[in-house]
């Protein structure tokens, strides 16, 4: 996961809550370590969900981001 897919999920989900992305609680980093998440998608052709602020995200191992309700 590039830092470019952490501000695309954080932007999404922050802009969805009718927030500034640094008010998000938790810090994403405190759900999902994106160094771990990197290392798993460049190791895969597939995609990792996980559950971030109410949201289920995906994030596909080719940078795509789904945020979900």
């Amino acid at each position: 996961m590039t830092s470019e897919t952490v501000h695309e999920i954080v932007s999404t989900i922050a802009e969805r809550d009718g927030v500034q992305p640094e008010q998000l609680d938790p810090p994403l980093a405190a759900v999902v370590d994106p160094d771990a998440l990197t290392s798993v998608l460049r190791d895969t052709s597939g995609y990792v969900t996980f559950q971030y602020c109410g949201y289920i995200v995906t994030v596909g191992a080719d940078g795509t981001v789904t945020v979900e309700e």
